[in-house]
């Protein structure tokens, strides 16, 4: 069983945590690096969690160590129309036992409850797990693919989900 919570700019010490954590264990499904976010203070980290929604998982029988992290973008992003889904990790001792998706379900319905209609995210060449996970969530590749910024040749590609019924 797991446990999704909210973080608030309170948190910004525990978002710390967890996010280089993530970068340390998976640097190749993120854009950023350990090193980049590991130079940042305490404002940086706080402004991330002012702007972006930001959820943690947490085993039900433990509900100490946060066992997985994603967030949301509520501000429009390049061309979509759409907020953007980001920064999902699970470590690795809670894989495949449906945290990720979970955390997935309650960012999305943390975003239709904000209004929005649909959410988009950037999933990178190569990361399989990622793509199974989305597509089996109800996420469609958009056919928008495109260098990862600062990169000669690193790719992604941009997937979008409908959250409302009618699928508008």
């Amino acid at each position: 069983m797991t446990d999704v919570r909210a973080l608030t700019e309170a948190d910004w010490r525990r978002l710390r945590l967890i996010r280089l954590r993530a970068l340390r264990d998976a640097p190749h499904a993120f854009i950023s690096s350990y090193y980049h976010e590991a130079g940042h203070d305490a404002d940086w980290w706080r402004e991330r969690l002012s702007n972006d929604t930001w959820l943690l998982a947490f085993c039900a029988a433990t509900s100490i160590q946060p066992i997985g992290v994603i967030s949301a973008t509520l501000g429009l992003i390049d061309s979509s129309p759409h907020p953007y889904v980001n920064s999902l990790w699970v470590a690795r001792a809670h894989r495949r036992r449906h945290v990720a998706r979970t955390l997935l379900h309650a960012v999305l319905a943390h975003l239709a409850e904000e209004g929005a209609d649909a959410a988009s995210l950037w999933i990178l060449d190569g990361n399989e797990a990622a793509l199974r996970l989305y597509l089996a969530a109800g996420f469609t590749p958009t056919g928008h693919r495109q260098l990862v910024p600062g990169s000669v040749n690193r790719h992604e590609e941009r997937l979008t989900k409908h959250l409302r019924p009618d699928g508008r």
